[in-house]
């Protein structure tokens, strides 16, 4: 009996031993993604108030989470007299951890409505909730929940079709330490393990808890890629789903099967719970679709190679059916992706990427998408000044 708790005893050190290791290897090399969230009861996570990341270089920026929960200055809770104040929701495209906050497309709205003339005398805030891998489901739960003691004046809905999609599916996505909503007797309502099962949000509590253990983070993130690309690997054509790193090919045609026909179900019914939200609030609301780094490479080439290869005419399905299902249930909508892409051929400069013109948005991206939504959100404005609804398309 000795002998076996001795053996037993070595095997535990070593496994220690081996534990210690594999941490400070994933400490010193990196691996680790920035400690900036905590599980969130209602939403799955959110970033953690006070979090701070140093910045690594391009591409990699200085984060600060206020200590209201969100990326940007401090802001107080209630408004104070003469702010105009616009709610930004969305997801790692809206949070921006790739550039300083003054380069991200929130603070460029801010400084450019600051001139707008339908905001005279008022100074305007603009708040970016953007938290990192969300999809529509938690951004509506947001702002429900979180978003509306700020008494914001205008909500904008920033949309990555990329991936938005899938993230509202609890078929498709591999990460479910989130709340998902799906169609029951013609209504959406919540479901899936997070919201039915108190073991998986307990399990879910104890991965966010965990994060100081790193390379528990690390295996976290690498199992839940694994499960989202077991979960779309979806044969059609001879291709499989996901070709551009971290996006979904499915997205720039028409649903092909049930999956993804409900999918973009839930997406359009959660889009217009958003709305809805918004005008019980008296608050204007803008759609706000961004770009895929394949729709707007500068080498028209090499966009209509990646075309050929999903046999599409073009990569604008999803603006199409996005806007079309804005002017069928009364929201407006404002598609960046063509407007990028017409810039880009014309000035041959990338907006995604640093070096390699892939993933988020650079400053430029960030710049130009700021401005176009600026200028939207001026324009519905002045429209409401003038008489038509602020949350008319």
């Amino acid at each position: 009996m000795r002998g076996s708790l001795a053996n037993l005893g070595l095997a535990l050190a070593g496994v220690l031993v081996a534990l210690g290791i594999f941490e400070m290897v994933v400490r010193l090399t990196g691996l680790a993604t920035p400690n900036l969230y905590v599980f969130a009861q209602y939403r799955g996570w959110k970033l953690s108030p006070g979090a701070f990341y140093p910045a690594r270089g391009p591409g990699d920026a200085e984060v600060r989470v206020n200590n209201e929960g969100f990326r940007g200055p401090e802001r107080s809770l209630a408004k104070p007299p003469g702010v105009f104040r616009v709610a930004v929701l969305g997801d790692s495209f809206t949070e921006a951890q790739q550039v300083p906050y003054k380069d991200t497309f929130c603070a460029v709205m801010e400084r450019r409505l600051a001139s707008c003339p339908a905001l005279a005398g008022k100074r305007v805030q603009v708040l970016d909730f953007g938290v990192d891998g969300y999809g529509t489901a938690q951004e509506y739960l947001t702002l429900a929940r979180h978003v509306w003691q700020f008494s914001p004046d205008f909500v904008v809905l920033a949309v990555f079709t990329g991936n938005d999609i899938r993230n509202d599916s609890l078929a498709l996505e591999g990460e479910r330490c989130r709340p998902f909503y799906e169609y029951r007797g013609g209504r959406l309502v919540l479901d899936g393990p997070f919201i039915d099962s108190p073991t998986f949000r307990f399990h879910c509590w104890l991965r966010f808890e965990s994060r100081h253990i790193q390379f528990l983070d690390v295996l976290g993130k690498l199992r839940a890629a694994y499960h989202t690309w077991r979960g779309q690997r979806s044969l059609r054509h001879g291709r499989v789903v996901g070709r551009e790193l971290g996006i979904d090919d499915l997205i720039y045609e028409p649903p092909p099967n049930q999956l993804w026909r409900n999918a973009w179900r839930v997406t359009e019914g959660e889009i217009q719970m958003i709305h809805d939200n918004a005008v019980r609030h008296h608050a204007g609301f803008l759609v706000v679709t961004l770009s895929n780094p394949v729709q707007v490479r500068p080498d028209p080439r090499k966009r209509a190679a990646y075309m050929k290869y999903l046999r599409v005419t073009d990569l604008f399905y999803p603006e199409r059916r996005i806007a079309a299902a804005g002017r069928r249930d009364g929201y407006a909508v404002l598609n960046l992706a063509p407007q990028l892409q017409q810039w880009v051929d014309g000035h041959g400069l990338a907006v995604h990427g640093f070096g390699e013109p892939k993933g988020h948005w650079n400053e430029l991206g960030h710049r130009l998408a700021g401005e176009l939504i600026a200028q939207r959100v001026g324009a519905m404005l002045s429209e409401h000044q003038n008489g038509s609804s602020a949350g008319a398309s």
